[in-house]
């Protein structure tokens, strides 16, 4: 009888804080953004901590939400392309788009092969979804795997149907360590004009996933946390990127007049293959300076990052607001965007290591907390 009064309470108790809680959240407002699925598992979370929702559709439907003032703000891992800043100015009164980080992440490659784990380097990589590579066993896939079995089929290629962040990270990544992939596809793009010969598209990060677990032989891009839900933490290839080490050889030297054979510390640049982790992502984060008025340096600095032991595809992700919300003819979004992005800058920062994102680098982070105070 005891143990039914306490659970009871205990129940009672729980509905009430629930009741609280959302009091709490509708009378602070309820923002509302759209966009990048890359950021959304962590973006989601935030949103039921200050109450707020986030409506995963890829980066370039988040944009067009945020054109139309549709939202709030808007999550894109990608940098607005001229024509959609012009359709903002436009629309929205001449204002500019603001970028303010959140998190850096990896975008991963996972391959859905009978040889299992594989390593590749961006050279490949842009063969591979340029069409300069169209079989597994191609000789510059099996030099990076040696005593692994790679089989002689095509390489099935999945790629996004939707215009994405992703793609646009991707193809940041590609476009500056393969020059082949730069001159058959071009610069960085939400929508990529990808030229291999055998494409499945998937709609956001999960269908991307889905494409490469339901294709034999198939290979695609995937943010971090989206592969491991999907199981194919197992499946994600390492990446390799030339990086100085300091390497112990063997020297014959000069000793007292003998010529003797001593083990001595040397520079020397070797094709490094890492795998995404918490670890590697925040490594590639250590850039010398972060100027948020140039994002498109910032995500082009971060991927293929000189860093020693950085993750090659890494990516920040933005959230987008306006350069003047009151000339947007969104006064009414501010409170709501500065709410979401404190918390993104405070205790959202504790928690995205479970998402298997990282932490924004100090540097990026006080950067952002000043612009986002400037908000107006």
């Amino acid at each position: 009888m005891v143990d039914s009064v306490k659970r009871s309470t205990l129940a009672s108790a729980a509905l009430t804080g629930a009741v609280m809680m959302v009091a709490a959240a509708s009378a602070a407002g309820a923002g509302t953004g759209s966009g990048a699925s890359f950021p959304a598992l962590v973006y989601t979370d935030w949103c039921q901590n200050i109450g707020c929702s986030y409506t995963s559709k890829g980066s370039s439907g988040g944009i067009q939400d945020f054109i139309a003032g549709t939202v709030d703000f808007a999550g894109s891992d990608a940098i607005m392309s001229s024509d959609q800043v012009s359709d903002l100015a436009a629309k929205r009164g001449g204002v500019s788009p603001l970028y303010f980080p959140t998190v850096l992440g990896a975008i991963t490659v996972p391959t859905n092969t009978s040889a299992g784990r594989l390593r590749l380097d961006g050279k490949v990589l842009g063969e591979i979804f340029s069409g300069g590579i169209t079989k597994w066993n191609d000789s510059r896939i099996t030099r990076l795997n040696r005593g692994k079995s790679l089989p002689n089929a095509d390489i099935t290629v999945c790629v996004r149907s939707d215009g994405s962040g992703t793609s646009y990270g991707f193809t940041n990544y590609l476009n500056k360590v393969s020059l082949n992939f730069r001159k058959k596809v071009g610069a960085a793009s939400q929508t990529p004009a990808w030229t291999a010969p055998r494409i499945v598209r998937g709609a956001k990060n999960p269908g991307v996933a889905q494409c490469i677990k339901d294709n034999s032989n198939s290979i695609g891009y995937v943010d971090l946390g989206d592969a491991q839900n999907a199981g194919l933490a197992s499946n994600i290839a390492a990446i390799g990127k030339y990086e100085r080490r300091t390497v112990r050889i063997k020297k014959r030297v000069k000793v007292r007049g003998k010529v003797v054979v001593k083990r001595v510390r040397v520079k020397r640049t070797k094709l490094v293959f890492s795998l995404p982790s918490v670890k590697t992502i925040s490594a590639a984060g250590t850039l010398r300076s972060y100027n948020l008025s140039n994002p498109a340096k910032i995500q082009r600095d971060l991927v293929n990052s000189t860093a020693t032991g950085a993750y090659p595809i890494t990516i920040t992700t933005f959230v987008l607001a306006y350069s003047s919300f009151a000339k947007a003819g969104k006064s009414g979004s501010i409170a709501d965007t500065k709410a979401f992005l404190n918390y993104a800058y405070g205790a959202g920062q504790r928690n995205v290591t479970k998402f298997a994102f990282a932490p924004l680098p100090k540097g990026m982070l006080a950067a952002a907390k000043t612009r986002a105070a400037a908000l107006k």
